[in-house]
């Protein structure tokens, strides 16, 4: 008796480890962030040592990551796709550009924005050393703003807009920075209360995300999008993994991009044009990839090839 209690016992813990955490991983939902674009701030009173709206946007993915209810896309991997796809170089795009893109990067949702407001003001004297820091009577004064909006990549729309603002001062016999010898996001510049301001301003921004995102539904509910990889005869595979949810007999639309829309100004991609192709359904599942069959096939005009839009049927 004692020893078929312990294997009930076993049994429940190994269900715990291995069942539990994968089903919760089904339910993040997948998101990548822009760089923020700051042109609009006219002080640029760090004279361009610093990409601060790079800086901000990798902030806010190590924040998002953090709190464990996204997948998020790393830097690299965004920056190739944006100079691939020609989005600009300041990654800012509108909301049928981040459609495109996000179908591209594979993810549900897209953040984007500006960066409104990154002011450092002091009053009072010191003298700076060569290591960065010195003594000195000062009052000082942090701001840091930060525009975002949340695209759903599956419809384009802006699902919502979202603040973050961190204000810190001080007065006191303290140190004077010299900011040319900081790097941004170092340990040292994170000590500072312009670190300070910043933490606060991507926290509160982070907070609103997780809410404007999950508001909207459980991530089970929302609408996969991601690549074909690999297609021969009967045999697909597309860039979907069990890390994005995917599970085996899950059921996909194959949609071939015949031509993309470009703006005549800017040549940012605005739209695209394109024709399912076929239906296929999920068979071995990898922890990056998802092997499938064709079930249906809708068109024959195009060959399904590598790069084809795969869509998750509800």
């Amino acid at each position: 008796m004692r020893r078929k209690l312990w294997f009930i016992l076993t049994l429940i813990l190994l269900f715990g480890i291995f069942i539990f955490p994968t089903m919760a991983a089904e339910k993040l939902y997948k998101i990548a962030v822009l760089p923020f674009d700051d042109g609009s701030i006219q002080e640029r009173w760090w004279r361009n040592s610093w990409d601060v709206g790079k800086g901000i946007s990798d902030e806010l993915t190590t924040a998002l990551v953090n709190t464990q209810k996204f997948r998020v896309i790393e830097r690299e991997q965004i920056d190739k796709v944006l100079q691939e796809q020609r989005f600009g170089a300041s990654g800012m795009v509108d909301s049928n550009t981040a459609a495109r893109l996000g179908k591209i990067l594979g993810v549900q949702y897209l953040v984007m924005g500006r960066v409104t407001e990154f002011s450092f003001k002091s009053n009072g004297g010191g003298i700076a050393t060569s290591k960065g820091f010195g003594l000195g009577i000062k009052t000082t004064n942090a701001l840091v703003a930060i525009d975002a909006r949340l695209v759903d990549t599956t419809t384009a729309e802006i699902v919502s807009a979202v603040t973050g603002r961190g204000e810190k001062k001080q007065t006191n016999l303290g140190l004077v920075v010299n900011w040319n010898a900081i790097a941004f996001g170092s340990s040292e510049f994170r000590k500072t209360i312009l670190g300070e301001a910043l933490r606060d301003a991507v926290s509160q921004l982070t907070d609103e995300l997780v809410a404007k995102t999950y508001g909207n539904g459980p991530a089970g509910d929302s609408v996969l999008t991601g690549l074909v990889a690999y297609a021969s005869g009967h045999k697909v595979i597309i860039n979907l993994g069990s890390g994005d949810g995917i599970q085996p007999g899950m059921v996909f639309t194959i949609h071939h991009v015949i031509e993309v829309v470009r703006d005549p100004k800017t040549g940012e991609i605005i739209d695209e044009v394109t024709e399912p192709l076929a239906e296929i359904s999920v068979g071995e599942v990898k922890e990056k990839s998802a092997t499938c069959v064709i079930l249906n096939v809708f068109s024959r005009r195009y060959s399904i090839t590598a790069g084809d839009i795969v869509k998750s049927k509800r």
